[in-house]
């Protein structure tokens, strides 16, 4: 990240700024990506019930819609800064409709398979372009980034935590694939506003100068913090998809009273929404903190509090279980503003959604395979074994923040002379 002195010291107003109705839509769309992603942990057990499934067969099912998730990251980066952000997350809002909606009307586990496929490529559009936008916001300062970043997480959160609930109850009244199917509607709802907002705004938020073309990946422009920032994002994005694949199933199992499936699956996606909607005050103290001298140290602390939010999770149950994962979802969604803020004032201006299409790339491919190995080690060891081990995961990501704090100065006493002038 540029410096802190730095920052400020380039602080300008620019007229250029987003309006604020372009970053509640951009949350929005943030709120409806994660929704529909998350609809299939939501109703995992429904699925189980009726094609007699082990974890490890669903945790494959999860990963072909994580695959596309993740390889479809890069791409739509490249499209966002050519084509125009607004473009492309019209696209993702109508292709992830319809994939909800095909889901919905499939017969049998190959149709949820080639949806979920379908889901997942599309899903993959939103992350890259909607931070492409955020990213000019830059030129009016670190704490507009961090805000932005902030509201927009919030609001993804809404959408995480809204899916286990709504998904589990819809599923468990009228089958997992009306799940589905109401998984349609806020994308059809939210695009054609989205078009309207870009039609009508005066201000342009693709940055298109002809550099942009002169290489697919700009391996030139790749610094070390940013590299620092793109390894850690990959673990992290590896955590994410183990955590939220399973955590309904295992607050269901440890955080109730045995009982018939329907009733596992209402009180799991209660629970696992409970918990994750509290994300959404991570987003919003790390908005704040990233106008901070310490941020640095604050991005440091937060990823080793949240591998210890992991242990407790394996290690607990019940209340101490339920409280365990309100604050794993306070930490670790913290971090991803955090990251996020920092890798908009590192990247190039003309590569604001390419530099996130790398990250999400490396995010959610590498991630979805969390789906498929965490299946496993649920199977032979148990739900508990997951959550110890992504603790391990992000174990590591520490290492790595200690690291960029090192590679950009933050731990030099010369780095600490900052002040606000917001």
């Amino acid at each position: 990240m540029l410096s802190a002195h730095h920052a400020t010291s380039t602080h300008v107003t620019s007229p250029a700024s987003p309006s604020r109705s372009l970053v509640w839509l951009v949350g929005l769309s943030h709120a409806t990506n994660h929704f529909a992603m998350l609809i299939f942990p939501a109703v995992l057990l429904l699925v189980q019930q009726e094609f007699g499934l082990g974890y490890a067969s669903l945790g494959v099912f999860a990963n072909v819609a994580l695959l596309g998730y993740g390889v479809g990251a890069l791409p739509a980066g490249m499209l966002a800064d050519r084509w125009g952000s607004h473009r492309i997350l019209a696209v993702w809002l109508v292709g992830g409709s319809l994939a909800c909606l095909g889901i919905g009307l499939s017969a049998g586990p190959v149709g949820l398979v080639v949806g979920l496929a379908v889901l997942g490529l599309f899903g993959s559009l939103h992350h890259p372009a909607g931070s492409g936008v955020l990213v000019a916001l830059r030129n009016v300062g670190s704490p507009e980034v961090g805000r932005a970043f902030g509201l927009t997480g919030v609001l993804g959160n809404v959408g995480i935590a809204a899916s286990p609930i709504i998904a589990a109850t819809v599923g468990v009244w009228w089958g997992w694939r009306s799940a589905f199917l109401v998984g349609a509607i806020p994308g059809a709802c939210l695009a054609p506003l989205l078009w309207r907002n870009y039609l009508r705004s005066p201000w342009n938020p693709e940055q298109r100068p002809p550099a942009r073309r002169r290489c697919l990946v700009p391996w030139n422009d790749l610094t070390l913090p940013l590299l620092l920032l793109f390894a850690l994002e990959t673990l992290m994005g590896f955590v994410f998809q183990g955590f939220s694949t399973f955590l309904p199933a295992y607050l269901s199992e440890r955080a109730s009273i045995p009982g018939l499936t329907a009733a596992r699956v209402a009180r799991g996606g209660s629970f696992a929404s409970l918990a994750l909607l509290f994300g959404g005050l991570g987003h919003l103290l790390a908005g704040r903190l990233m106008a901070t001298r310490y941020r640095e140290a604050i991005f440091l602390v937060s990823t080793g509090a949240t591998a210890l939010f992991l242990f407790g999770m394996g290690a607990t149950t019940g209340l101490p279980l339920v409280l365990s994962s309100i604050a794993l979802s306070v930490g670790f969604f913290s971090l991803g503003t955090m990251s996020n803020t920092f890798i908009a004032f590192h990247t190039p201006p003309h590569l604001g959604a390419t530099s996130f299409g790398i990250t999400f790339t490396l995010a959610f491919g590498v991630g979805s395979l969390a789906s498929s190995a965490m299946g496993l080690i649920a199977q032979r060891f148990g739900l508990p074994a997951v959550f110890l081990s992504l603790g391990l995961v992000v174990a590591g990501g520490g290492v790595l923040a200690l690291y960029f704090g090192h590679a950009v100065g933050a731990w030099s006493p010369h780095n600490f002379k900052w002040t606000t002038d917001n």
